[in-house]
């Protein structure tokens, strides 16, 4: 017998996001030609409060002639600024901002100033780790720093998180451009984590093309005090969350909710963060209110059918998954995971459907090729499987479970030799993965090396002590070098941990009825048939101790149940072994 893994892949959780892309094609410049075209687009802003008290100050940079993109944080309960180019005198009043994106702490601000050359956007999805960049700000005061580091890293619950780079910023630097080698913005400079060294993150400039996008009428600059302890606790959260500090980062947005009882982002962000803890019923809750404070918000309806999904209420989950389709036609991730969804209920046709959606939204989606191919699988249709399985692969080379799935459908096609080599590289690449070595152990199995299949068990055993398809394989390897008494043992190991395993049963009724021990063997076998009540085999073995027994005539009824049975399963292989036995018992 093949164990098999059922699982399949899930994404993580996303934090709020919302997708707008384009791409800029900028020719290639040198290093000095980047700093001063950055420099003379970037500013130094200092921010008021009511009575004319310096609030702080940070960096931003010119996107549009009259418009300058900084930290929504930065500007966050001042009541006037002033923007001032880097290396020159004049100073220019803040009229308001245009737009605002707490989540991703963005903010547009007015500022009229001449003869401005706004910086290009870049496409922050194309950024690589390794990659060289430059940051340009004002740390600590310092006018127009030009800084050199590389991507280091992206962070979050979603692809297109938060970068982390090894170019330092320092307080004063927030709002300032993070530039590629062609000259385009990839991202704001927003944070650092105190302590960390080369810690430095921005944020991706695809949010940054999202708010210029909405950007709308001159608002004036917020002054509420409240509003920016909640959004100072909003934005920590989400820093500590992109980390996978997750407790802390509840803590902040607890602290943020107290303060602003109808902030949906928080509530969202919060229930994201309870979901990467699998408190699922928790994360139900803040996605309600999230949907309560914004009914339209698509990502909640998405992340609360993880949450269902994760709660095994799959029905409810493609509910949700629904909704968010509904709201989103293009979302390729919930189509993906309601296919999921419905592969766990067995719907495979209609997984697959779903599936082939989302490769038409996302083509390079190889999580969508290895849950179809798995739901072609179950539907016997191994070739189908195996063809997903090549492209998930060749999208994500080191990808252990496609391997390894693809060894399971190799296996149902008789394919031992090349199911072992796909087994092998599984194991390469997870070498504590317990079911890759039963898996292994039955394709050698099923090439008769029994003995290189009962190595392959032991490990399984000794990763996974309660692993009971391990010892159910390791007996039947044992069976087939006629070791019959040490077969019964691991077929009793197996059934101590897996009570009702039915196979285990007739397997050691088999390996009993070997031994002549035929009333034991009945006895297996009755209790695979009360486990399974049409287990044409259990009857038909069964039938042949009994007959072993010159029990003729009640062999002669089980074997007929067993044909009867085969036929119906259209298991011509074990008809023809019945109908030889009925024919032997004449």
């Amino acid at each position: 017998m093949i164990h098999q893994n059922k699982s399949l892949w899930l994404p993580l959780a996303t934090f709020m996001v919302l997708l707008f892309c384009t791409t800029s094609i900028t020719a290639a410049q040198t290093v000095p030609d980047i700093a001063k075209k950055a420099l003379a687009a970037t500013v130094y802003l200092e921010m008021q409060d009511s009575n004319g008290k310096i609030l702080g100050f940070g960096s931003g940079f010119f996107v549009k002639p009259n418009l300058i993109a900084t930290n929504y944080h930065v500007i966050a309960g001042a009541a006037s600024g002033t923007a001032k180019l880097v290396g020159k005198h004049n100073t220019y009043e803040i009229e308001g901002f245009t737009a605002t994106s707490t989540y991703d702490d963005l903010v547009l601000l007015k500022v009229s100033v001449p003869g401005i050359n706004p910086l290009p956007l870049g496409n922050s999805d194309a950024v690589k780790i390794g990659e060289t960049v430059y940051v340009v700000g004002n740390p600590k005061g310092l006018e127009g720093t030009f800084s050199e580091g590389i991507i280091s890293g992206r962070h979050g619950g979603h692809a297109k998180g938060r970068i982390q780079m090894t170019a330092p910023i320092s307080p004063g630097s927030s709002g300032g451009p993070v530039l590629n080698k062609k000259g385009e913005v990839i991202g704001v400079s927003y944070m650092i984590v105190e302590g960390g060294q080369n810690l430095n993150f921005a944020i991706p400039s695809l949010y940054l093309k999202t708010l210029l996008a909405r950007s709308g009428t001159v608002t004036p600059l917020p002054q509420d005090n409240r509003s920016i302890s909640a959004e100072t606790y909003f934005a920590q959260g989400n820093t500590k969350a992109s980390l996978g500090q997750y407790l802390a980062a509840i803590s902040d947005y607890d602290k943020a909710i107290q303060l602003e009882p109808n902030l949906a982002e928080a509530y969202f962000n919060r229930g994201v963060a309870k979901y990467h803890l699998k408190q699922y019923l928790a994360a139900i809750g803040d996605y309600d209110k999230a949907i309560q404070l914004e009914p339209d918000l698509a990502e909640a309806y998405y992340n609360r059918g993880l949450a269902k999904a994760g709660l095994e209420r799959y029905s409810a989950a493609i509910s949700d998954y629904n909704k968010a389709i509904q709201l989103e036609p293009d979302y390729a991730e919930a189509y993906f995971n309601r296919g999921v969804a419905k592969a766990d209920l067995g719907q495979y046709v209609a997984a697959i459907s779903d599936f082939d959606k989302a490769i038409q939204l996302e083509p390079d989606l190889a999580e969508a090729y290895y849950n179809r191919g798995a739901a072609k699988y179950y539907l016997g249709q191994h070739f189908a499987a195996i063809s997903d399985y090549d492209k998930a692969i060749q999208l994500k080379p080191n990808a252990a479970n496609a391997y390894y799935n693809r060894g399971l459908a190799k296996v149902g096609l008789g394919q031992y030799v090349a199911a072992i080599k796909d087994f092998d590289k599984a194991i390469q690449l997870e070498p504590d993965a317990a079911d890759a070595y039963v898996n292994r152990g039955a394709a050698k199995a099923g090439l008769e090396r029994y003995s290189a299949a009962i190595s392959d068990y032991n490990k399984a055993i000794q990763l996974k002590p309660d692993a009971a398809d391990a010892y159910y394989n390791r007996g039947a390897a044992k069976a087939g070098l006629e070791r019959y008494s040490a077969a019964i043992s691991n077929y009793n190991k197996a059934i101590q941990l897996k009570p009702d395993y039915a196979e285990v049963y007739i397997n050691r009724g088999a390996a009993k009825a070997e031994l002549g021990q035929y009333v034991a063997a009945i006895k297996d076998f009755d209790k695979a048939i009360q486990l399974e009540p049409d287990y044409a085999k259990a009857y038909s073995n069964r039938g042949a101790a009994k007959a072993s027994l010159n029990r003729t005539s009640e062999a002669k009824q089980d074997l007929r149940t067993a044909l009867r049975l085969a036929e119906n399963a259209d298991d011509k292989n074990l008809k023809a072994i019945i109908e030889k036995n009925l024919r032997l018992l004449k």
